[in-house]
Protein backbone atom coordinates (compact mmCIF):
# COMPACT_ATOMS: atom_id res chain seq x y z
CA UNK A 1 0.00 0.00 0.00
CA UNK A 2 1.31 3.44 -0.99
CA UNK A 3 -0.66 6.28 0.57
CA UNK A 4 -0.93 9.60 -1.27
CA UNK A 5 -2.44 12.99 -0.46
CA UNK A 6 -5.42 14.09 -2.54
CA UNK A 7 -6.76 17.60 -2.16
CA UNK A 8 -10.46 17.21 -2.80
CA UNK A 9 -13.61 19.19 -3.47
CA UNK A 10 -16.54 16.77 -3.40
CA UNK A 11 -19.30 19.25 -4.21
CA UNK A 12 -19.04 20.98 -7.59
CA UNK A 13 -21.93 21.93 -9.89
CA UNK A 14 -21.96 22.12 -13.68
CA UNK A 15 -24.04 24.30 -16.00
CA UNK A 16 -26.76 21.66 -15.67
CA UNK A 17 -27.71 23.19 -12.31
CA UNK A 18 -29.86 26.20 -13.16
CA UNK A 19 -28.29 28.18 -10.31
CA UNK A 20 -24.74 27.59 -11.65
CA UNK A 21 -22.92 29.82 -14.10
CA UNK A 22 -22.70 28.88 -17.79
CA UNK A 23 -18.90 28.82 -17.40
CA UNK A 24 -19.18 25.53 -15.45
CA UNK A 25 -18.33 23.28 -18.40
CA UNK A 26 -16.47 19.95 -18.03
CA UNK A 27 -13.08 21.14 -19.38
CA UNK A 28 -13.26 24.45 -17.49
CA UNK A 29 -14.05 22.73 -14.19
CA UNK A 30 -11.20 20.27 -14.62
CA UNK A 31 -8.78 23.03 -15.61
CA UNK A 32 -9.72 25.14 -12.57
CA UNK A 33 -9.26 22.14 -10.27
CA UNK A 34 -5.89 21.20 -11.77
CA UNK A 35 -4.60 24.78 -11.51
CA UNK A 36 -5.31 24.75 -7.76
CA UNK A 37 -3.86 21.32 -7.08
CA UNK A 38 -7.25 19.68 -6.56
CA UNK A 39 -6.78 16.05 -7.60
CA UNK A 40 -10.23 14.73 -6.68
CA UNK A 41 -13.61 16.37 -7.36
CA UNK A 42 -17.21 15.29 -6.96
CA UNK A 43 -19.78 16.45 -9.51
CA UNK A 44 -23.11 16.91 -7.77
CA UNK A 45 -25.78 18.79 -9.71
CA UNK A 46 -29.27 19.24 -8.36
CA UNK A 47 -31.28 16.02 -8.73
CA UNK A 48 -29.46 14.95 -11.91
CA UNK A 49 -26.24 13.27 -13.04
CA UNK A 50 -26.47 14.03 -16.77
CA UNK A 51 -23.12 15.87 -16.98
CA UNK A 52 -21.08 13.67 -14.67
CA UNK A 53 -19.54 11.32 -17.24
CA UNK A 54 -18.55 14.24 -19.47
CA UNK A 55 -16.62 15.78 -16.57
CA UNK A 56 -15.08 12.40 -15.77
CA UNK A 57 -13.86 12.11 -19.38
CA UNK A 58 -12.33 15.58 -19.20
CA UNK A 59 -10.77 14.74 -15.86
CA UNK A 60 -9.16 11.56 -17.17
CA UNK A 61 -7.28 13.59 -19.78
CA UNK A 62 -6.05 16.10 -17.21
CA UNK A 63 -5.20 13.77 -14.33
CA UNK A 64 -8.10 14.90 -12.14
CA UNK A 65 -10.18 12.10 -10.62
CA UNK A 66 -13.92 12.72 -10.86
CA UNK A 67 -16.49 11.08 -8.62
CA UNK A 68 -19.96 11.10 -10.18
CA UNK A 69 -23.02 11.89 -8.15
CA UNK A 70 -25.79 14.35 -7.50
CA UNK A 71 -27.19 16.64 -4.82
CA UNK A 72 -30.59 15.21 -3.97
CA UNK A 73 -33.27 17.39 -2.40
CA UNK A 74 -35.35 15.34 0.01
CA UNK A 75 -38.99 15.70 0.97
CA UNK A 76 -37.81 17.65 4.04
CA UNK A 77 -35.99 20.18 1.76
CA UNK A 78 -32.60 18.85 2.90
CA UNK A 79 -29.75 18.56 0.39
CA UNK A 80 -27.79 15.29 0.44
CA UNK A 81 -24.79 14.36 -1.73
CA UNK A 82 -24.95 10.87 -3.24
CA UNK A 83 -21.62 9.86 -4.81
CA UNK A 84 -20.95 6.71 -6.84
CA UNK A 85 -18.06 5.13 -8.68
CA UNK A 86 -20.28 2.68 -10.60
CA UNK A 87 -22.07 4.52 -13.44
CA UNK A 88 -24.75 1.81 -13.65
CA UNK A 89 -25.69 2.39 -10.01
CA UNK A 90 -25.60 6.15 -10.47
CA UNK A 91 -27.98 6.16 -13.42
CA UNK A 92 -30.28 3.66 -11.77
CA UNK A 93 -30.43 6.13 -8.90
CA UNK A 94 -31.06 8.97 -11.32
CA UNK A 95 -34.09 7.13 -12.76
CA UNK A 96 -35.51 6.80 -9.26
CA UNK A 97 -34.90 10.48 -8.50
CA UNK A 98 -36.51 11.58 -11.78
CA UNK A 99 -39.55 9.42 -10.99
CA UNK A 100 -39.84 11.14 -7.61
CA UNK A 101 -39.56 14.72 -8.87
CA UNK A 102 -42.70 16.80 -9.51
CA UNK A 103 -43.61 16.88 -13.20
CA UNK A 104 -42.99 20.62 -13.63
CA UNK A 105 -41.27 22.36 -16.54
CA UNK A 106 -38.26 24.53 -15.78
CA UNK A 107 -38.90 28.25 -16.14
CA UNK A 108 -35.55 29.31 -17.62
CA UNK A 109 -36.29 33.00 -17.24
CA UNK A 110 -36.86 32.53 -13.52
CA UNK A 111 -34.49 29.71 -12.51
CA UNK A 112 -31.89 29.55 -15.30
CA UNK A 113 -30.94 27.08 -18.01
CA UNK A 114 -30.27 23.37 -17.39
CA UNK A 115 -27.59 22.62 -19.99
CA UNK A 116 -26.25 19.18 -20.94
CA UNK A 117 -22.63 19.25 -22.17
CA UNK A 118 -20.09 16.87 -23.65
CA UNK A 119 -16.53 16.43 -22.43
CA UNK A 120 -15.31 19.24 -24.74
CA UNK A 121 -17.82 21.68 -23.29
CA UNK A 122 -20.21 21.71 -26.24
CA UNK A 123 -23.92 21.81 -25.54
CA UNK A 124 -25.73 18.61 -26.50
CA UNK A 125 -29.13 19.33 -25.00
CA UNK A 126 -31.19 20.83 -22.19
CA UNK A 127 -33.25 19.30 -19.44
CA UNK A 128 -36.73 20.75 -19.53
CA UNK A 129 -37.90 19.33 -16.22
CA UNK A 130 -37.35 21.58 -13.20
CA UNK A 131 -34.44 20.29 -11.11
CA UNK A 132 -34.70 22.85 -8.31
CA UNK A 133 -37.44 20.97 -6.48
CA UNK A 134 -37.85 18.51 -3.64
CA UNK A 135 -38.25 14.85 -4.47
CA UNK A 136 -40.87 12.79 -2.66
CA UNK A 137 -38.10 10.82 -0.92
CA UNK A 138 -37.51 11.15 2.80
CA UNK A 139 -33.96 11.69 4.01
CA UNK A 140 -33.96 8.26 5.68
CA UNK A 141 -35.00 6.64 2.40
CA UNK A 142 -32.30 8.50 0.46
CA UNK A 143 -29.63 7.34 2.89
CA UNK A 144 -30.76 3.73 2.82
CA UNK A 145 -31.28 3.49 -0.93
CA UNK A 146 -27.98 5.16 -1.85
CA UNK A 147 -26.18 2.75 0.48
CA UNK A 148 -27.97 -0.22 -1.14
CA UNK A 149 -26.65 0.95 -4.51
CA UNK A 150 -23.11 1.25 -3.18
CA UNK A 151 -23.02 5.05 -2.95
CA UNK A 152 -21.56 7.46 -0.42
CA UNK A 153 -24.07 9.49 1.66
CA UNK A 154 -23.04 13.01 2.73
CA UNK A 155 -25.65 15.57 3.89
CA UNK A 156 -24.60 18.85 2.28
CA UNK A 157 -23.72 22.20 3.91
CA UNK A 158 -25.32 21.18 7.20
CA UNK A 159 -24.43 24.53 8.81
CA UNK A 160 -26.35 26.72 6.35
CA UNK A 161 -29.66 28.44 7.12
CA UNK A 162 -31.46 26.75 4.23
CA UNK A 163 -31.67 23.28 2.68
CA UNK A 164 -29.61 21.85 5.53
CA UNK A 165 -29.99 18.98 7.90
CA UNK A 166 -29.34 21.03 11.05
CA UNK A 167 -31.61 23.91 10.05
CA UNK A 168 -34.50 21.81 8.82
CA UNK A 169 -34.36 18.83 11.20
CA UNK A 170 -32.21 20.07 14.09
CA UNK A 171 -30.35 16.77 14.37
CA UNK A 172 -28.82 13.88 12.48
CA UNK A 173 -31.61 11.27 12.23
CA UNK A 174 -30.53 8.09 14.06
CA UNK A 175 -31.33 5.90 11.07
CA UNK A 176 -29.51 8.00 8.49
CA UNK A 177 -25.97 6.74 9.20
CA UNK A 178 -24.18 9.24 6.90
CA UNK A 179 -20.64 8.51 5.76
CA UNK A 180 -19.74 12.13 6.59
CA UNK A 181 -21.29 15.55 7.04
CA UNK A 182 -20.35 18.48 4.81
CA UNK A 183 -19.86 21.97 6.23
CA UNK A 184 -19.24 25.21 4.39
CA UNK A 185 -15.75 26.71 3.95
CA UNK A 186 -16.80 30.00 5.56
CA UNK A 187 -17.41 28.18 8.85
CA UNK A 188 -14.91 25.31 8.67
CA UNK A 189 -14.87 22.02 10.53
CA UNK A 190 -13.54 23.24 13.89
CA UNK A 191 -16.05 26.05 14.29
CA UNK A 192 -18.86 23.82 13.04
CA UNK A 193 -18.17 21.32 15.80
CA UNK A 194 -18.12 24.16 18.36
CA UNK A 195 -21.41 25.65 17.16
CA UNK A 196 -23.21 22.35 16.58
CA UNK A 197 -22.11 19.77 19.19
CA UNK A 198 -24.43 17.18 17.62
CA UNK A 199 -21.97 16.96 14.68
CA UNK A 200 -19.04 15.80 16.82
CA UNK A 201 -19.82 12.09 16.40
CA UNK A 202 -19.47 12.18 12.60
CA UNK A 203 -16.59 12.66 10.13
CA UNK A 204 -16.70 16.13 8.60
CA UNK A 205 -15.66 17.17 5.11
CA UNK A 206 -15.51 20.72 3.79
CA UNK A 207 -16.49 21.38 0.18
CA UNK A 208 -17.03 24.45 -1.95
CA UNK A 209 -20.55 23.81 -3.34
CA UNK A 210 -19.03 25.62 -6.33
CA UNK A 211 -21.43 27.29 -8.75
CA UNK A 212 -18.57 29.36 -10.26
CA UNK A 213 -15.08 28.34 -11.36
CA UNK A 214 -13.40 30.67 -8.89
CA UNK A 215 -15.09 28.81 -6.00
CA UNK A 216 -13.43 25.42 -6.66
CA UNK A 217 -10.85 24.69 -3.95
CA UNK A 218 -9.26 21.74 -2.14
CA UNK A 219 -10.96 22.15 1.20
CA UNK A 220 -10.47 18.55 2.36
CA UNK A 221 -7.24 16.54 2.19
CA UNK A 222 -7.68 12.79 1.83
CA UNK A 223 -4.85 10.33 2.44
CA UNK A 224 -5.68 7.34 0.24
CA UNK A 225 -4.13 4.29 -1.37
CA UNK A 226 -6.27 4.90 -4.47
CA UNK A 227 -8.84 7.62 -5.28
CA UNK A 228 -11.90 5.37 -5.01
CA UNK A 229 -15.11 5.48 -3.02
CA UNK A 230 -14.07 2.49 -0.90
CA UNK A 231 -10.79 4.22 -0.04
CA UNK A 232 -12.66 7.40 0.92
CA UNK A 233 -14.83 5.34 3.26
CA UNK A 234 -11.69 3.90 4.87
CA UNK A 235 -10.19 7.40 5.14
CA UNK A 236 -13.31 8.75 6.84
CA UNK A 237 -12.98 5.87 9.32
CA UNK A 238 -9.22 6.49 9.75
CA UNK A 239 -8.24 2.94 8.79
CA UNK A 240 -4.53 1.99 8.50
CA UNK A 241 -3.10 5.48 8.04
CA UNK A 242 -5.77 6.76 5.69
CA UNK A 243 -7.31 10.05 6.72
CA UNK A 244 -9.75 12.81 5.82
CA UNK A 245 -8.59 16.20 7.08
CA UNK A 246 -10.48 19.44 6.46
CA UNK A 247 -8.04 22.16 5.41
CA UNK A 248 -8.50 25.01 7.90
Amino acid sequence: MSLELYLADLHVHTALSPCAEAEMSPPAIVEAAAERGVRLIGICDHNSAENTLAVAQSGAKAGVVVLCGMEVQTREDVHVLALFDDPRALFRWQEEVYASLPDVENDEARFGEQIILDSRGYQTGRLSRLLLASTGMTIDYVGERVRQLGGLVVPAHVDRPSFSLVRNLGLVPPGLRPDALEVSPRLGARRAREMFPQLAAFPIVVSSDAHRLEEIRGYTAFVLDRPTLDEIRLALAGVEGRAARPVE
